[in-house]
């Protein structure tokens, strides 16, 4: 059962790492002051103001996601009939869901003011009235070639070719994992063991380009099959998808990646543990105490910039 609680419970996930590093501020609203802000009653108007702007959606991000919910239903298609869409199909898909967006943003304020959590409202509609045309030109532009470069992927061909060998497990199953009592959040978009040879095989689609940070991910996602699931590091391949270069990385992890990953968990959550007041229920200090950041030019595109202490 659902309990309301007036402060959040502390956990951990790489996106939360990310932003505590980049902006103590933005961490502060994210994940303290937007706290109970999908609440109607009994809650202060910050906290829904706060939420509100927390759920405004980047289109860079929204592309990403789309993109990934589409991938997720594919996945599902092949596990239940064996069979792949057209990538016309899915371009069609992604852009009506991009349109639906759009509509809502330009022409629902109300609809999603009431449900942010339901709704999606684009940054740059709420701020500026409209979206850049030149942005909203090239990532239309990337749906084909994003698609095509999925349905060809090493990864879906695989899947198509090996057919019952390969274990799909349902990406629902893994959400999060405790490491020294900490609640900590993964997101895995794609897991399935080769049945015959025992191999596992960690998926992660991109949208972007590479990062530092994708190496980081598959650890956390390759410990939890460790930690969960009894599975040895040497049985797991992970590999990274980059659906825009059109190309693909895979490797087996060492240990020394899970020793960093757990490295940079104890180092990061003691920095969070910094702006809590009370340790015991997560309550966090006063606004003020969460800096903000330097790099002032971060600050236009912030969800946060209109109620952002200055």
């Amino acid at each position: 059962m659902f309990e309301v609680k007036e402060f959040p419970d502390f956990s951990w996930s790489l996106t939360r790492h990310k932003v505590v590093l980049d902006c103590q501020r933005k961490y502060g609203y994210d994940y303290y002051v937007s706290h109970n802000g999908w609440l109607k009653y009994n809650v202060a108007p910050i906290a829904q103001h706060a939420y509100r702007l927390k759920k405004l959606q980047h289109l860079p991000m929204f592309f990403g996601k789309i993109v990934h919910e589409l991938i997720e239903e594919t996945i599902k298609e092949i596990m239940y009939t064996h069979t792949l869409p057209s990538a016309n199909s899915l371009v069609e898909r992604a852009r009506k869901m991009l349109n639906d967006a759009y509509i809502t943003s330009k022409y629902q304020y109300d609809t999603w003011a009431a449900k942010p959590n339901k709704h999606n409202m684009f940054f740059d509609i709420y701020y500026h009235g409209e979206l850049d045309k030149e942005a909203v030109s090239v990532y239309q532009g990337r749906l084909a070639s994003i698609f095509e470069n999925f349905l060809n992927s090493h990864t879906v061909q695989e899947l198509m070719t090996k057919g019952q060998q390969l274990d799909i497990k349902p990406p629902e199953q893994f959400r999060f994992i405790m490491i020294d009592d900490v609640k900590v959040f993964l997101v895995m978009d794609l897991l399935y063991q080769d049945v015959e040879t025992g191999q596992w095989v960690i998926v992660d689609w991109k949208t972007g380009k590479s990062s530092e940070a994708d190496r980081q991910q598959l650890a956390l996602y390759a410990y939890y099959l460790q930690e969960k699931m009894d599975v040895p590091l040497e049985d797991i391949l992970v590999r990274n998808e980059y659906l825009l270069a059109n190309n693909h990385v895979e490797t087996t992890l060492e240990l020394f990646d899970i020793e960093n990953l757990l490295y940079i968990f104890t180092q990061s959550t003691q920095y969070m543990k910094q702006f809590q007041a009370d340790v015991l229920t997560n309550e966090p200090y006063e606004l003020e105490a969460f800096a903000q950041t330097e790099f002032v030019e971060k600050c236009d595109k912030c969800n946060y910039k209109e109620i952002c202490l200055k």
